[in-house]
């Protein structure tokens, strides 16, 4: 099976873009470490041919880091969680599918261990 050109929808954008689908259910393949691409929905290995297929997914593998402070988040019960402290939040960036543009999609705090992901 090939891989087609199908609409998906970006929920940051609130856009539809064109990104590689299965030809079976039209639904989106991502690429796995191995390099072979299967299918979202069914789990079905699709082959992925076109160049322009191809690009897509090399231009959205780059990911990036960067440290920000741990900020202390305080709830109205009296609980808070984080610890201040400078420079000790990683945070992991990752290409947006539909505008290429940077988001965060999780960050680890290196001295309190708060997590969080999106």
């Amino acid at each position: 099976m090939n891989a087609i050109w199908y609409d998906d929808w970006d929920v940051h954008s609130d856009k539809l873009y064109k990104r590689p689908c299965c030809p079976e259910c039209r639904e989106p393949i991502g690429k796995l470490p191995s390099g072979e691409y299967r299918c979202y929905s069914c789990g079905e290995i699709v082959t992925v041919k076109d160049k322009e297929m191809k690009d897509w997914f090399k231009a959205r593998e780059e990911t990036k880091t960067e440290f920000d402070d741990c900020h202390v988040l305080t709830h109205p019960d009296g609980w808070s969680r984080g610890c201040g402290g400078k420079n000790c939040v990683e945070i992991h960036y990752r290409r947006n599918n539909a505008t290429l543009e940077w988001q965060a999609v999780g960050g680890e705090c290196k001295k309190c261990g708060l997590r969080w992901f999106v």
